[in-house]
């Protein structure tokens, strides 16, 4: 059993002035409306429903529950479908490992995980119902830019139906289905999917050498890596390219022992240093610096009371700017500067969580499984709550604990 939790408007309480990060990166707008499970995992049949009234989607959702409760299976499916677009990749990427594995020994658990890691097909087995028959059916409802769509697939050993509603150029409609669940296979495109009929061609042929084992997604992302920009303006409804590319910015946080490892990231953002503890960047990059120093900033100080400042100090070096990053703090009734790398453990991992949300001023989504794991509920809730206005994006969590429920009004209950 597990509860549901969404942002209410006015539930939010005591919170420090917002920062204003909104402003600082491009403001985008990708988000889950609804996610619909049938047979999938520990899932018979459930809708989660993050839909904001007229509002469109809801920026923060939390999902409380005990272990064992189904939240980690919540966060699959999410990654599931990101995974699903990269199949061909991960094809590639198997092939690589097994190149490697020729030339050297590898112990068996860690080739078993590489191997796992890039195993589409034993990914999408894993995510069905143990002991059905049935198809596994998902359907993802989104909404980028103002414009809400859906994608469905079912699959069982392969793929069997797959579809996508979604804006057209002035509505919204069926951009394609195929459905090999009949006797008869059913392909059918919109009207305004191809710019060329050649080009429809190609993709027909396409599916009938991959669809089943790829989707169709998957396949439009193979054909935007592998060719020009202009071809794809050129001969494609580019609106298709849209779920594609909220799938990519996603970031996922899952904690799961399975295939895909215990951490899923996508999507991070460009415009924040890729490292916040020390690194270097181009002197012609500073502002990213100085970006990243004020979030951590203010974090930092509003979350901890002895904290009274985090900054980077910089060092030149030819073109470069190398940095390292400080905290003055009160220690023995006197303000120190310590070194960032010399903070509690606890308090390391607080930056790690920091830079894996910082998507979630982007624009772009960023779920997270076990957010609470090895944080004290307190420290934690001060940050939800004092970054909660500055989310553009949406931001899930998964959490063991009901501490951040004032954040939230509870709408939906699953037993």
């Amino acid at each position: 059993m597990f509860f549901f939790f969404f942002q209410a408007e006015d539930g939010i309480r005591d919170r420090s002035p917002s920062r204003g990060l909104g402003d600082v990166y491009k403001r985008q707008h990708e988000m889950f409306t609804y996610i619909k499970m049938k047979n999938f995992m520990s899932f018979k049949d459930v809708m989660f429903d993050f839909k904001n009234g007229s509002k469109g989607a809801k920026k923060f959702i939390s999902i409380y529950g005990e272990n064992g409760s189904g939240k980690s299976n919540f966060v699959t499916c999410i990654d599931w479908l990101r995974k699903s677009i990269d199949s061909f990749q991960m094809v590639m990427e198997t092939e690589k490992i097994m190149e490697v594995v020729k030339e050297k020994e590898l112990p068996q658990d860690f080739l078993e995980m590489l191997l796992n890691s890039t195993n589409i097909p034993k990914y999408r087995d894993d995510c069905r119902m143990i002991e059905c028959s049935e198809p596994t059916t998902v359907e993802y409802g989104f909404q980028i830019n103002g414009h809400e769509g859906y994608y469905i697939v079912s699959f069982g050993e392969r793929f069997m139906y797959e579809k996508l509603y979604y804006f057209t150029g002035k509505q919204r409609g069926v951009l394609y289905e195929i459905d090999y669940t009949g006797e008869t296979p059913k392909i059918e495109f919109s009207n305004k999917l191809f710019k060329d009929k050649k080009v429809e061609a190609e993709i027909r042929d396409e599916i009938s050498k991959y669809w089943g084992k790829h989707t169709l997604l998957s396949i439009f992302k193979r054909e935007r890596d592998e060719k020009n920009e202009e071809y794809i303006k050129e001969n494609y409804l580019t609106y298709v390219y849209d779920i594609i590319k909220m799938l990519k910015d996603t970031t996922i946080h899952c904690k799961r022992t399975s295939s895909s490892g215990s951490e899923i990231s996508a999507g991070k953002p460009t415009n924040v240093l890729r490292n916040l503890k020390e690194g270097k960047v181009k002197k012609t990059d500073e502002e990213l610096l100085e970006r990243s120093e004020r979030i951590i900033r203010d974090f930092f100080t509003q979350a901890y009371a002895d904290i009274k400042d985090v900054y980077y100090e910089r060092q030149a070096e030819d073109e470069v700017l190398v940095y390292k990053l400080y905290v003055k703090k009160m220690i023995g009734g006197k303000v120190r500067t310590i070194p960032f790398s010399r903070e509690s453990a606890g308090t390391q991992r607080i930056l790690e969580i920091i830079r894996s949300l910082l998507g979630v001023f982007c624009g772009v989504t960023v779920v997270y499984d076990e957010i609470d794991d090895g944080i004290h509920d307190l420290l934690l809730k001060n940050i939800l709550e004092s970054m909660i206005d500055d989310i553009t994006g949406q931001l899930i969590i998964t959490t063991h604990t009901v501490s951040y429920t004032h954040l939230t009004l509870p709408t939906k209950r699953i037993v």
